[in-house]
């Protein structure tokens, strides 16, 4: 690969959140390890929406740039924490872009599914209880996008909400691994089961 071409990737899993070394041009462990990162979360993404149909979305667009969640985006909010709900309720009144709920609540089958596929590595998910939610980034048509510059402005309304609203969230665009920037759940310290 040619030095300019490692330095735009690092330099893009930098920006992301996925590579704390240097932009230099030099492929090394660090590198290596930010790239597959990137492409497991690419992977879990996508795995979503293939299964979702996420982009049957009926939302209309408000040039006001205040959005609210669609019919079936509340439905998916059934079932979980109400504290969780509380905050994706505001979290959709301050954002900046446009999100739906992908997933909230999930049955066992739905767990084990993804588990096969690779997009979660844990049967032990903040979903099955209800403590966790995906929200899916919606780009300026309205489809969802998986460009990680849509999920930062969503994953800072999350945490403006939670603070305002005395709940703790954590969003997974913040984990050192496995990253999952349409994730956010209640953590297990203060929500046990």
């Amino acid at each position: 690969m040619q030095e300019s071409t490692i330095k735009n990737l690092q330099a893009t899993m930098k920006h992301n959140g996925f590579y704390d070394g240097l932009v230099d041009g030099n492929w090394g462990n660090q590198s290596h390890a930010g790239f597959y990162a990137m492409a497991e979360a690419a992977a879990h993404c996508k795995a979503h929406s293939e299964d979702d149909a996420v982009n049957d979305e009926d939302k209309p667009v408000e040039p006001t740039g205040k959005y609210k969640l669609s019919a079936k985006s509340l439905a998916r909010l059934d079932g979980l924490h109400p504290d969780l709900v509380k905050v994706v309720k505001r979290a959709i009144e301050i954002t900046p872009i446009d999100f739906s709920v992908g997933e909230g609540l999930r049955p066992i089958t739905r767990q084990k599914e993804l588990y096969r596929k690779g997009a979660t590595k844990t049967m032990n998910s903040r979903h099955l209880t209800g403590h966790a939610v995906d929200l899916f980034a919606l780009d300026e048509n309205g489809k969802v996008t998986w460009d990680w510059n849509y999920y930062w402005p969503i994953v800072e309304a999350m945490e403006k909400a939670a603070k305002e609203l005395g709940v703790s969230v954590e969003a997974g665009a913040r984990w050192k691994t496995f990253k999952d920037g349409p994730h956010y759940q209640l953590p297990w310290s203060k929500y046990p089961k």
